[in-house]
């Protein structure tokens, strides 16, 4: 009984640990091909990057979505005071993707712990663990996946407030955002 638990348990965690990974996957995005798409879209149409930020939720897109919101209430050209606007709104618009990220590593720690306590349980029980082994190593390369793409999704954030955040507030600068009535 004790060593079908050990399994059900070390299962358990493996989906939990597959359920953070793919709920990263589905927002994970290269910084790299991303930013050069999105400054470009914001050189040409404001508008259209604005409707573009709004599709892809849950990555640096959304606070410059958010960003390019504020600015358009503003309805100024002024750079110092669209600075004043935007930075704030694109920092407040991070916090619930870093809460997402923190709901979904919690829900990997958890998986993580049942993976090990289930292999514990194996081998306690003296049941052959070569199951609970390869469970183990598939856990570990998952969860190394998902920390190095957390912390890419947290490299972007700051690098796309350095270095789109301007873009956008240059583009309103220039009038560049076009208000339909």
């Amino acid at each position: 009984m004790k060593a079908v638990l050990s399994y059900l348990i070390s299962l358990g965690g493996l989906g939990l640990v597959l359920a953070a990974v793919i709920g990263a996957s589905m927002i994970n995005l290269s910084y790299l091909a991303a930013r050069v798409q999105l400054v470009n879209m914001i050189i040409h149409s404001l508008n259209k990057a604005e409707f573009m930020c709004k599709a892809k939720k849950g990555t640096f897109y959304e606070p410059v979505g958010a960003a390019i919101k504020i600015g358009a209430m503003m309805q100024s050209t002024d750079i110092t005071m669209l600075q004043q606007a935007t930075r704030p709104s694109y920092d407040a618009a991070c916090v619930p993707i870093n809460l997402h990220w923190k709901a979904l590593m919690g829900r990997g720690k958890k998986g993580v712990l049942l993976v090990i306590g289930g292999l514990v349980m194996a081998i306690a029980v003296k049941t052959h663990p070569a199951f609970h082994i390869i469970v183990t190593l598939i856990t570990g390369v998952s969860a190394a996946w998902f920390l190095y793409t957390k912390a890419e999704n947290e490299r972007s954030l700051r690098l796309a407030r350095a270095e789109v955040l301007p873009a956008v507030e240059q583009a309103f600068a220039e009038g560049k955002y076009i208000k339909y009535a």
